[in-house]
């Protein structure tokens, strides 16, 4: 049985409709024979269509499972290195690589920038053009490959053949069938609840990259599918045959509406236009993406083509995403007796920091991050933070027991800590962002609350546990991902029920003012018993307004910008054990601290792990 026997029909070419016979109907015989190429099944490749769609599936298939296996056995790993690991001061056996191959893999491929050093750096032509990022090395592979098949694919045509418009018949068959099955991989890679980003630990950042591509692929092929049928049917009977068909015949004219909306949703997401109008983009993106699904399936389903049950199983993934993400608004925003709550509070260097009251209960998890609703402001449109913290509703539990095996969504030393309450800061950018520190500029105490809910929470895959060294990097408001990462470990080094022997946190900010966004919480952390041992804090102003003065020996603050060569040099030089470098920050920092990192990757057992948004 072939792969494509679960996601198409095995019916062959129907009979013609009531609106085929209606259009062709007084047709002379030998006008319908000319436009034999431009209906139906006649001339298309089946064979070669399904042949490719079970290579693709299969090729689909394999891969997933080749990074399970990777997955699989990189949380065995660090499970191991974890229990032998845990509460020893002295981990030389942890500090070197076990292997070539893979830290010469993560090296040159994996974690490298497709070429130098700019990545997550925004990609300019100009300085009034922003065209996005560029993909890793990796990524880029994935992709050449990806476009190459796909180029293959619709190229391996019947050429030696009497009649060239059976060649284009073969083409429309091809690129329509294909657009068809890349429309599944790009609405699964850009659904927040894609079960592969769990399953395979990879960030739903990569998935919208490649959510991105296949869409591109998608309205490609589904152009040349147009012009293909354009072509032969325009001619062998005149464009005014074209006109009439979409007019007339239903399925021409909801392809058509296919066509049209997809190549809008190309232009429209071209990456200038994206950024500099994202809210207005994302309603207008939804709008017109369900128009032109809702225009394919009625463009399959009234000619019976076998390609109807891959649309309808894309409607299955989006119907199943909103209820998700529903179902997590409900239970967390709603109750019988109330609903949650945001306090906005406007904070130095154009910030707020967001206190969210939530009806339930939740399990916070470093490194998480949720999409918040305030309709009061922004109707239809939710943005993604990082969750800064969460309140615990008891003290730190003394109860301690043996890690659990690291799935990193589960991992838990001892009883879980519940909170119903979740801070997150941002800085006002536009749209929602600007109106929220307006607002608060403007409101009593420079704070007002309104009435707004949650959805997720969202990532917190990685676990540090397994490292004796962990340095987190932060540039602004990217310490809001880092801080919960701070409390978890200096907690799990006080308890005994982590690897890890020393963190550093490395924090890069405009002003001073601007560390009154996370006082309060840096502050517990301090006051966490035995954290003089295990933390220190390196704080860089890169624009102070008069001296710089360190606070302790354990947190030290410095004017300018951090030399991330210099800085990662000295830690892993003075490691325990394994090593983990973090980075939550602008692009161009980022970067920067890949750029640092990698040439240690293979010098030592050191992984680079980086937090990004590229929406």
């Amino acid at each position: 049985m072939s792969m494509s026997t679960f996601l198409r029909s095995r019916r062959v070419e129907q009979p013609p409709t009531l609106a085929r016979r209606h259009f062709f109907e007084g047709w002379d015989p030998a006008d319908l024979e000319a436009l034999k190429y431009s209906y139906g099944l006649t001339g298309v490749d089946q064979v070669g269509n399904y042949l490719w769609v079970d290579t693709f599936l299969y090729l689909l298939v394999g891969t997933t499972a080749l990074l399970l296996i990777l997955r699989i056995s990189n949380m065995l790993w660090k499970h191991g290195r974890h229990l032998s690991a845990m509460g020893q001061a002295r981990q030389s056996y942890w500090e070197t690589n076990r292997t070539k191959w893979w830290p010469w893999l993560n090296r040159h491929i994996l974690v490298a920038p497709f070429w130098k050093k700019k990545h997550n750096a925004q990609f300019q032509i100009s300085s009034a053009i922003d065209n996005g990022t560029l993909p890793g090395r990796w990524h880029t592979i994935m992709l050449v490959i990806y476009v190459g098949l796909n180029v293959a694919w619709c190229a391996a045509l019947p050429y030696k053949v009497l009649d060239h418009k059976e060649t284009l018949a073969a083409l429309r068959g091809r690129s329509g069938t294909l657009a068809a099955l890349n429309l599944i991989p790009t609405v699964l890679f850009a659904l927040r609840n894609n079960p592969l980003i769990t399953l395979l630990q990879v960030s739903y950042d990569d998935f919208n990259l490649f959510h991105r591509w296949a869409a591109r692929i998608t309205i490609a092929e589904a152009i040349v599918h147009t012009v293909s049928w354009m072509y032969n049917t325009a001619h062998s009977a005149g464009w005014a045959v074209v006109m009439s068909g979409l007019r007339t015949e239903g399925s021409y004219g909801w392809g058509m509406v296919a066509t049209a909306c997809f190549t809008f949703i190309g232009i429209q997401a071209w990456s200038p236009i994206r950024h500099a109008f994202y809210e207005t983009f994302l309603n207008i993106h939804r709008l017109c993406a369900m128009a032109a699904l809702i225009g394919l399936y009625k463009h399959l389903e009234i000619h019976s083509l076998p390609q109807v049950p891959w649309v309808q199983l894309v409607f299955v993934f989006w119907a199943a995403e909103w209820f998700f993400r529903g179902v997590s608004i409900l239970y967390y925003g709603f109750s019988l007796k109330k609903r949650s709550s945001i306090t906005v509070e406007a904070m130095p260097g154009e910030a707020v920091r967001l206190t969210i009251n939530m009806v339930r209960e939740w399990t916070p998890r470093p490194g998480c991050h949720v999409h918040m609703w305030m309709p009061a402001l922004a109707l239809w449109t939710s943005h993604p933070f990082s969750v800064a913290w969460a309140a615990t509703l008891t003290p730190d539990s003394k109860e301690m027991s043996l890690p659990v095996l690291e799935d990193d969504v589960l991992m838990a030393h001892g009883r879980p800590q519940k909170s119903r309450q979740i801070s997150l800061v941002c800085r006002a950018r536009t749209g929602l962002t600007r109106k929220m520190y307006e607002r608060a500029c403007n409101s009593p105490n420079e704070q007002f609350t309104t009435w707004g809910f949650i959805e997720g929470p969202y990532g917190g895959h990685h676990s540090l546990d397994s490292y004796g060294t962990t340095v987190l990097f932060a540039g602004g408001v990217g310490i809001t991902h880092q801080v919960m990462y701070l409390k978890h470990l200096v907690n799990g080094f006080n308890n005994g029920t982590i690897a890890t022997q020393k963190i550093v946190l490395i924090w890069t900010v405009p002003s001073s003012e601007c560390l009154e966004w996370v006082r309060p919480w840096m502050d517990e952390v301090l006051r966490t018993k035995s954290r003089k041992q295990c933390l220190r804090i390196k704080l860089f102003i890169s624009r102070p307004k008069g001296r710089v003065e360190s606070s302790s020996e354990t947190v030290k603050m410095y004017s300018g910008r951090p030399n991330m060569t210099a800085l990662i040099e000295e830690e892993v030089k003075n490691r325990v054990g394994a090593m983990a470098i973090t980075v939550c920050a602008s692009g161009g920092m980022a970067d920067g601290v890949r750029a640092a990192v990698r040439p240690w990757l293979t010098e030592g057992a050191v992984d680079f792990i980086e937090e990004a948004f590229t929406y």
